[in-house]
């Protein structure tokens, strides 16, 4: 069976996705955004991120009742984990018309294939099965983006009764949110994802707990290199997922795991034995073989790396604002890096975490979900619109006594990095060209002078009914300018590349010009 060709069937179709988490969250968001279908609606259990996408714009309607809302779906994508399809599925059964076309992303087929025959007695024509590898260890709709199918493989398996236009029909969806499409029985995807996702989870999941029960954890976490976090990163996945992943694939995963078992048995005898040759072969043979495999699938053209614009200055030079403005215009992803303390403060208030404990804080900040608007500016934080909250005084002192810890301020570094994604970010704050992105094309350097930056903020506070004395706030600037220039750790400068610009006579319009113009000019945006 081959693949269809794209037809345009999806434009007037109405998608329901049950399930509105990272898969599906994404799935909706890349619709909405490339105006792809007629309508979209979304069903689930939890009413937060479904009201959130419905204030977002990302879905036209929602309902937590799967039988009141499935009859008016075209297509439905089943985003739920392994385990809980069944339930789903004999509603849809009675609910959906005839012409309903039904598709999921659980990453098990086999466990799938068995629920819809338990339920409809077998695969129905108009049912394709289908897998998108893609995700991250964060999960919920806060952390679904647009573009997280692009350049992504996604799995069908569809058997000799599938109706061709059905699989069309969800071809062109995931064809259309910029997937790889490729076709596969469902024993040999349940085989291969079982060696190629579902073993690394596990041993990276084995691998942290094997370590966090040592004597000696702190030293261990504290002093671990690089590869120890890209090697476990997966090992910050969703918990639930992953369990019923391994119930519904527990055959397949222990033939993998066997088979590794039984490789790990020889390199620890070598390594007793002292059997150095025997390991340099072993070592030499899998780096010939990963490099064989990286030469084959991921070398066929050269990976541009994703493009960031960074935007620094002091207070009050417009760089929030410009930042906001420019990515909106570019439709990339936008960071502000100076709320991210705050964030981190507020979160660990919210969780109870002390912001005296180090260990506390490093595992709860991978936990929160930090979303950045750039269409209007405003901050989330798990869901929650934060914005106002963030400004308030008691966010900044929780902000200062997160701040001065070492480990903190790496983990964020790392943080920020996260947010370098396809099809580009604008990095807003102090140090982003010259310490977090220092390899970034485009540096901008905002500045204005201090006796400008004090009116702008005076008519910011005023506006927010803050009586405040504009002297005051010529002083402070000048205090904090000379503070921030002159500290040790990453002090306020531009970059030696960058450009500087003097926002003191321009309107927020020319400044927003002047940036976009150094973009194209440097061929970073879309289609140049």
């Amino acid at each position: 069976m081959s693949l269809p060709t794209v037809t345009g069937q999806l434009a007037d179709k109405c998608v329901l996705i049950v399930g509105l988490g990272l898969i599906g969250g994404s799935v909706a968001r890349g619709l909405r955004e490339r105006k792809l279908c007629r309508r979209i609606l979304a069903c689930g259990r939890d009413t937060v991120p479904l009201e959130q996408a419905k204030a977002d714009g990302v879905i036209d309607a929602w309902s937590t009742d799967l039988r009141q809302i499935a009859a008016e779906a075209d297509l439905v994508l089943i985003a739920v984990p392994t385990l809980s399809m069944r339930p789903i599925l004999e509603i849809l059964r009675e609910a959906c018309s005839a012409q309903c076309v039904i598709t999921d992303g659980a990453s098990v087929k086999g466990s799938v294939l068995a629920d819809v025959c338990a339920v409809y007695g077998s695969l129905p024509p108009r049912f394709v099965p289908g897998h998108p590898i893609a995700g991250s260890e964060r999960s919920g709709y806060a952390a679904s983006v647009p573009d997280l199918y692009c350049q992504r493989k996604v799995i069908l398996t569809p058997d000799a009764g599938t109706d061709p236009e059905a699989l069309a029909l969800v071809s062109e969806l995931w064809q259309c949110l910029g997937a790889e499409l490729s076709l596969m029985s469902v024993a040999d995807h349940d085989a291969v994802l079982a060696a190629t996702s579902h073993l690394p989870h596990l041993l990276a999941f084995s691998l942290v707990n094997t370590l966090s029960a040592q004597t000696r954890v702190d030293d261990i976490f504290r002093y671990a290199a690089g590869g120890f976090a890209g090697f476990t990163r997966i090992a910050g996945s969703d918990p639930v997922m992953w369990r019923d992943i391994f119930l519904a694939n527990g055959e397949a995963t222990v033939a993998m795991l066997d088979a590794y078992t039984a490789e790990l048995a020889r390199m620890r005898d070598a390594v007793q034995r002292g059997d150095g040759q025997r390991l340099e072969q072993a070592f030499c043979h899998a780096q010939a073989a990963r490099n064989r495999f990286i030469e084959q699938h991921f070398s066929r053209k050269p990976v541009r790396p994703v493009p960031v614009l960074t935007i620094d200055g002091p207070g009050g030079s417009g760089k929030g604002t410009i930042s906001a403005r420019v990515a909106a215009e570019l439709g990339w992803h936008y960071l502000d890096s100076g709320a991210l303390y705050r964030l981190l403060g507020m979160g660990a208030q919210k969780a109870g975490v002390a912001t005296s404990d180090v260990e506390g804080l490093l595992a709860l900040l991978p936990q929160l979900d930090i979303r950045f608007s750039s269409a209007d500016g405003s901050v989330w934080l798990n869901g929650r619109e934060v914005s106002d909250e963030l400004r308030q005084e008691a966010a900044g002192a929780l902000a200062s006594e997160v701040a001065v810890i070492p480990q903190v301020r790496e983990a964020l570094l790392a943080r920020q990095h996260d947010f370098r994604q396809a099809p580009g970010l604008v990095a807003d704050g102090r140090d982003m060209g010259t310490v977090v992105f220092p390899d970034a094309p485009v540096k901008v350097y905002l500045t204005a002078s201090p006796e400008e930056r004090a009116k702008r903020r005076y008519k910011q506070l005023i506006a927010k009914g803050i009586d405040v004395n504009l002297s005051a706030l010529f002083l402070d600037i000048k205090a904090r300018d000379e503070r921030d220039s002159n500290r040790a750790v990453s002090p306020l400068k531009p970059a030696e590349d960058a450009i500087v610009v003097d926002t003191t006579e321009l309107s927020i319009d020319q400044v927003v010009a002047k940036v976009l113009e150094l973009v194209r000019q440097a061929c970073l945006m879309s289609g140049s």
